[in-house]
């Protein structure tokens, strides 16, 4: 239903926006394997290299890109498009495709390619469309002449081949449509302004400045000032809308109106749903990440939000729209679901921007729904279920309960599409910036699990991520973790419905389970790879490192009764005590590595930093 929504709006916008004059590619030549990207510190891609040492010849059948390890040609293969206009053959495989177009004259142009991993037109290098929505239009400038593309097959291109077109539109500024980022509106919450997120695209060579966004709905109009879009670019762009007139659920439209210096340059309609606070819905906000429209949805809980209710931080798989996240989960009586979006549907594996996206989302959750802060749950399917075993083990003390469904634990041990980050290196440099990737190595953070009850889901039939990945977990946990369960559902694949994720028993585990009370936390065991990334458990942390993103550990142990505290470090440089290990004026001891540092410390009102 999504890919058809999305398809007709792509056809909808090329037709009545980007009017008329329209280049197909229909052939074009093939090679392959030329290159590895996916999890790779250090990409390799040869077609490249040639290409930036000026050494890459126009491609004919039979040429000679290169020779494989064993010294065999890899050449170039003449490819033709098929009735969908499709270019794919077995050669793209890790491989490129060779496009070109002879123009009469200098001329500006959208290019849309879908499904490749990237391109470089007329050796500018410009982004992938992996997600194959053919949403992404590029705005380029033909020579006259020969100009040629050489596309990188990603993701989608590999099995479903790269669709390639030249558009010469009538308006050089347009608002584009299919990529915009919108909320549902609540019925009973229109007196708030909404944010929307919706591209622009500049097919001019001057910088579009003194720009503003008029949207209308029902006669509410709110005016948003857009920033400047540079030439030869798109830009996504927020902007507000006055939902007031909004009475009950059903569609509504929105007009768009993109003024410059007051005059009207372009005009759209976007539709969105108005639906009730007891559905299941998307909240816009602007990101304080970098100042981006984001949304994530929410499976309401039934009856309303209650005082003292629990929260619960869904974490969505591969290609799944957080929305479709949310809407797997019944709302329950005793909490509300979030389900942040990692920027993209597939987005990044729930580490980096989408580690950032998944807590900017929790926060924004703990202020509007006011849980009890002792019942905080984590859970995930597919690449979720990664993320539930990463944030997890990340962040200690953060979760009364985590609950990984279908997923893997770590990076380095799971081959997708997108390959595995490799476990050793030859290459200085490389071995350098696979350091960088110990933070998502779950199971050297493992005891960090301690900190929570664990409860693994796993169909023993799935063979997208095999059903041994939650075995191992089994294994790992059950050295030293006293409170975890583990369910293997019978013949279930990678998905088998709803109750993929939406488990009961599952649920009533969390029901058991809070988050101890720093005053109740006297045994700590914290393990990180970067302070930068994850620093405290409780009421102790690791400020600096011996050798930076090598594991650091800190085992401590405090005693009320002695009112004292000892701690174990492993590479640790400075560590640091919170207000909550004892009370701002109550003296305790301290004794770090068997050496006693103070006998009447005190933490205060800020961290003690050691």
């Amino acid at each position: 239903m999504r890919s058809t929504l999305i398809l007709l709006l792509v056809l909808l916008f090329c037709q009545s926006i980007l009017a008329q004059s329209t280049y197909t590619f229909t052939e074009g030549f093939g090679v392959g394997p030329c290159h590895q990207y996916g999890r790779e510190a250090l990409y390799t891609d040869l077609l490249v290299h040639q290409l930036i040492q000026g050494k890459l010849s126009t491609p004919s059948e039979g040429s000679t890109l290169t020779h494989d390890k064993q010294g065999k040609p890899i050449t170039w293969k003449r490819i033709q498009a098929d009735t969908a206009n499709r270019l794919r053959d077995a050669v793209l495989t890790n491989g490129y495709l060779y496009l070109s177009h002879q123009s009469k004259e200098e001329k500006l142009a959208l290019l849309q390619v879908a499904g490749h991993g990237g391109l470089f037109f007329n050796g500018v290098p410009f982004s992938g469309d992996m997600y194959r929505y053919g949403w992404l239009f590029h705005p380029v400038k033909l020579k006259k002449g020969l100009n040629e593309l050489y596309v990188r097959m990603g993701f989608g291109g590999r099995f479903q081949g790269i669709s390639a077109k030249l558009i010469f539109p009538e308006k050089s500024v347009a608002i584009s449509v299919p990529d915009a980022t919108l909320p549902h509106i609540l019925v009973e919450r229109t007196s708030e302004p909404l944010w929307g997120g919706i591209v622009l695209i500049n097919l001019s060579e001057k910088p579009l400045k003194n720009l503003k966004l008029r949207a209308n709905i029902g006669g509410n109009t709110l005016v948003t000032e857009v920033p400047l879009v540079s030439p030869m670019t798109t830009r996504k762009v927020p902007f507000q809308m006055n939902p007031a007139s909004v009475t009950q659920k059903g569609e509504v439209s929105c007009t768009l109106t993109l003024l410059q210096n007051e005059q009207v340059v372009d005009e759209k309609i976007v539709k969105l749903t108005a639906l009730s606070t007891s559905e299941h819905h998307s909240n816009t906000f602007i990101s304080a990440i970098d100042g981006s429209v984001q949304y994530y949805a929410v499976a309401p809980q039934s009856g309303g939000v209650k005082t003292g209710a629990a929260l619960f931080l869904s974490v969505h798989g591969a290609e799944v729209e957080a929305i479709g996240q949310a809407r797997a989960y019944k709302p329950k009586d005793w909490g509300t679901l979030v389900a942040p979006t990692n920027r993209r549907p597939r987005g990044f594996n729930w580490e980096d921007w989408g580690r950032l996206d998944a807590l900017e989302v929790l926060d924004i959750a703990q202020k509007r729904f006011q849980p009890d802060p002792q019942k905080i749950y984590l859970t995930g399917h597919s690449m979720g279920g990664h993320g539930s075993w990463y944030l997890g083990a990340t962040y200690p003390g953060k979760w009364a309960g985590v609950a990984p469904c279908a997923g893997y634990p770590t990076l380095i041990g799971y081959g997708s599409a997108d390959g595995k980050i490799p476990e050793g290196s030859q290459n200085p440099a490389e071995q350098m910036l696979l350091r960088a990737s110990s933070p998502s190595n779950v199971l050297a953070l493992a005891t960090n699990y301690k900190a929570s009850g664990i409860y693994i889901l796993h169909g023993d039939a799935d063979r997208t991520v095999s059903v041994e990945y939650a075995r191992e977990m089994r294994k790992v946990l059950s050295s030293f973790h006293p409170d975890f369960s583990y369910y293997e559902y019978p013949n279930g694949a990678h998905w088998y419905g709803d109750h993929s994720v939406d488990w009961p028993a599952l649920f009533d585990f969390f029901k058991w389970h809070t988050i101890p009370k720093a005053e109740d936390a006297d045994t700590l065991n914290f393990t990180t790879a970067n302070p930068a990334i994850s620093a405290t458990y409780q009421w102790i942390g690791i400020e600096q490192q011996e050798t930076p993103l090598q594991y650091s550990n800190l085992q401590v142990r405090r005693n009320k009764t002695s009112k004292s505290i000892t701690i174990a470090t492993k590479n640790v440089r400075v560590l640091k005590l919170l207000p909550d290990a004892f009370s701002a004026a109550e003296p305790f001891k301290l004794s770090i590595d068997g050496q006693e540092v103070c006998t009447t410390c005190k933490t205060g009102d800020a961290p003690c930093f050691l």
